[in-house]
């Protein structure tokens, strides 16, 4: 397995960890930590060992979203859409055919949210401040961020939440459905456990089934109509 640089990974039994693991960036999501998820993604896939995976982080917030301090002036248009690491990244995580989870902590911000947006299901702990800050920096939301939002909370929930920019805390992402359940941060794995046992001793091939189903109902029109999202962003950026 590749030693990672800017992730930590940790497998127990049937239970495989991914975390974030940039603490003095807040986990600013950098090209090339989005391509280490994406390679321990596309690996854990092909384990069919592994039924649980869960995302983190290693310190005190989940991710303040994609990293705008990295730089890319050498980077040209064309190289950039070719590599489109973060919609690279998401597709990954949406194609894991185990069960996912996100623990989120902290900020959880931009593309901190759609990653956690990409997996099942999200549990938060009660300092938890969620949102998209794309349109207030003068992008538009891509990686596949629009869609999934919708999914998770509804059409409506997700524009306010978009649209307005506006940062939320735990209470008010659980009511909205962006969360399925809050901890205490003392209560972090507990929270998980009790999680993880809802599924654990039931069929795994019949629930991999199942949650492919479901987000092929759920996504799969999205994907023809957001193919274009990432040439929007790339030709607004100034």
């Amino acid at each position: 397995m590749i030693n990672y640089k800017f992730i930590k990974i940790e497998k127990k039994k049937e239970t495989f960890k991914i975390l974030l693991n940039r603490p003095r960036s807040l986990n600013a999501l950098s090209t090339k930590t989005l391509k280490e998820i994406t390679s321990i993604c596309n690996e854990i896939a092909l384990d069919n060992k592994i039924n649980f995976v869960v995302f983190g982080t290693t310190s005190a917030n989940f991710s303040a979203g994609a990293d705008l301090k990295e730089k890319n002036t050498n980077i040209s248009l064309s190289n950039a859409w070719h590599e489109n690491a973060g919609r690279r990244c998401i597709d990954s995580i949406l194609n894991l055919p185990q069960i996912t989870f996100c623990q989120i902590e902290g900020f959880c911000l931009g593309g901190g949210a759609v990653i956690a947006s990409a997996c099942d299901f999200r549990l938060g702990q009660e300092n938890s401040i969620i949102g998209y800050p794309e349109v207030e920096l003068g992008m538009n939301l891509s990686w596949f961020g629009l869609p999934l939002a919708i999914s998770a909370m509804g059409l409506a929930n997700a524009k306010s939440m978009i649209m307005s920019g506006e940062k939320l805390n735990c209470k008010e992402t659980l009511n909205n459905g962006f969360l399925n359940a809050s901890f205490e941060a003392h209560q972090k794995e507990q929270c998980l456990k009790k999680w993880l046992n809802k599924f654990k001793g039931l069929p795994e091939l019949q629930l991999k089934m199942i949650k492919k189903s479901a987000n092929e109902i759920a996504l799969s029109g999205a994907k023809g109509v957001m193919h274009m999202e990432f040439d929007q962003f790339l030709l607004s950026k100034k």
